[in-house]
């Protein structure tokens, strides 16, 4: 039948009202569902979802999730029953457990999702307390969700995921304290006469959580923590009961854990050369730089473990480790492990100068805005046939019945596509400074922290920097290499905190009144 003007306009009213009907009957179920949420949970909840519905466009794009060559040792340690602790058994055991009850790695990085999901509604309700408008919120969760450097980094098979999802975690646990810490008087005394204002219980916990966590997804862990601790015992000495234990109890799980449980379940402890490669390195630069130092005794015991050449030229590089590490004789270093740490304390005495500023130019990842050659490594989201070169060495692998499992297979190939073709435009190196390296990102958390602190005039505001901290100054001690993952958590928290820039609280206002 044809439709006439006149009988078009005579049903448009009705299509519209029956339209109208049918929008409601379907909105009736969901503001069902809405109502039944108390109102303080809608929001956090809504960015928490938000955030999960990100990252699962990132699995979907990447399943059963992105590799590294470190997926393929804890694979291989997991199903070939070589239990070594020199990656963490928390994660090498999440590793293992996936792959026997499903076969694959998906339930892992799914698990992984929701983990940092909900450390990010937990965080937004810590910046709401702010009186941060939820918009704010929303854009900054939204800007870590399309970055090619955070975006994709959840769906990772590696223990810098759990280790920067208790990181964020924390932070949220220390942003909900401080808060609660502004709505009471200013504390005058560090005698623990303050200590009823110490937040929620439920905040604490979650502290201790997150600090377990770190704790347990890598070894140097503790240090982060250990540091933290110092720092919010500087920022809140009131409240040294409350801190103590949210830090020193995490610590002790993981040395317990790791000098107890894991020998007495048969886990494998790492040579003396594994813990000893910054040790080596220090000496190498030395040698490389001033190697008149060095006596004839030296120069033996060095071309023992590898040629001199080989100190001369690999030692030269002031920017990592992994260099030297490959052309080392790993039995010959464990054999003369003595001789080689007298020879470092030797070279620390003669050349403490080369020591200091190798320490400095390796720890760059923690403090370099813009470092110089391109000097923040990234990952890979290609699935590798040969495992990054691992299954060179154990080609067993191959005939694993994982193997199968160790390849991306998209849900959707168009997904795939775009986010690949994203990641790759995110890696054009005039944008290196500010998508890729974290120390960018730590120290703009750092001055949204401090523009806070010092508009407010309260110290306690000062207190979430503390896991930024920690996890910089491990980095800066102690980094093997310039990667984006070792300064992963202070990208996660730079980016999450600049919903603080605007913040509504003033410093004689009361953050309990009505926002």
């Amino acid at each position: 039948m044809t439709l006439t003007p006149e009988r078009a306009d005579a049903d448009g009213p009705g299509l519209r009202e029956r339209a109208r009907t049918a929008g409601q009957t379907l909105g009736r179920p969901l503001r069902r569902m809405r109502d039944r949420i108390p109102s303080r949970l809608r929001m956090p909840l809504g960015v928490g979802l938000l955030a999960l519905l990100g990252y699962l466009l990132w699995w979907a794009a990447f399943y059963p999730g992105l590799m590294t060559y470190d997926s393929f040792t804890y694979t291989w340690e997991s199903t070939t029953s070589h239990w070594i602790d020199d990656h963490s058994i928390f994660y090498i055991s999440c590793v293992w457990l996936s792959l026997r009850l499903t076969g694959d790695y998906a339930l892992l990085t799914l698990c992984q999702v929701l983990g940092m999901s909900a450390a990010i509604g937990y965080l937004a309700a810590g910046l709401r307390k702010f009186r941060v408008r939820t918009g704010w919120i929303v854009a900054a969760v939204v800007l870590l969700l399309v970055l090619p450097s955070s975006g994709d980094f959840v769906v990772y098979v590696w223990k810098d995921v759990p280790y920067v999802i208790g990181g964020v975690l924390g932070f949220a646990a220390l942003t909900h304290l401080a808060a609660a810490l502004l709505r009471g008087p200013r504390p005058r005394s560090r005698d623990g006469s303050r200590d009823r204002h110490r937040g929620a219980r439920r905040d604490w916990l979650l502290l201790g959580a997150g600090f377990t966590l770190v704790c347990l997804s890598r070894n140097n862990g503790f240090l982060a923590v250990l540091i933290s601790g110092a720092a919010l015992l500087l920022c809140l000495p009131w409240l040294w009961r409350r801190i103590l234990p949210a830090v020193l109890i995490p610590v002790l799980i993981f040395v317990g854990l790791d000098r107890g449980l894991y020998p007495a379940l048969g886990v494998t402890q790492p040579a003396d050369y594994a813990g000893n490669t910054f040790v080596y390195a220090d000496i190498g630069y030395v040698y490389a730089t001033t190697p008149q130092v060095f006596s004839a005794a030296d120069r033996q015991l060095l071309s023992r473990v590898a040629p001199l050449r080989h100190w001369k030229t690999a030692g030269a590089d002031f920017y990592g480790v992994d260099a030297l590490s490959r052309g080392l004789d790993k039995a010959a270093a464990v054999a003369h492990h003595d001789q080689l740490m007298a020879l470092f304390l030797k070279t620390l005495r003669t050349s403490p100068a080369a020591i200091a500023r190798v320490t400095v130019c390796r720890g760059t990842p923690a403090w370099a805005v813009n470092p110089a050659k391109d000097r923040t490594f990234v990952m890979d989201v290609r699935s590798s046939p040969n495992g990054y070169t691992f299954m060179n060495g154990h080609p067993e692998l191959y005939a694993s019945p994982y193997y199968p499992s160790m390849h991306v297979r998209p849900l959707s190939g168009t997904l795939h596509h775009a986010a690949e073709w994203w990641y790759d435009l995110g890696k054009t190196p005039q944008l290196n400074w500010i998508i890729w390296n974290g120390a960018t990102w730590c120290w703009l958390g750092y001055l949204v922290v401090l523009r806070l602190a010092h508009r407010l005039r309260r110290r306690e505001v000062l207190a979430p920097a503390a896991v930024t901290l920690g996890a910089q100054l491990t980095v800066f001690v102690a980094t093997p290499a310039p990667l984006f993952r070792y300064m992963a958590t202070p990208f996660f928290v730079g980016v999450l905190s600049l919903p603080l820039l605007f913040s509504r609280l003033d410093r004689d206002a009361d953050p309990t009144e009505p926002r």
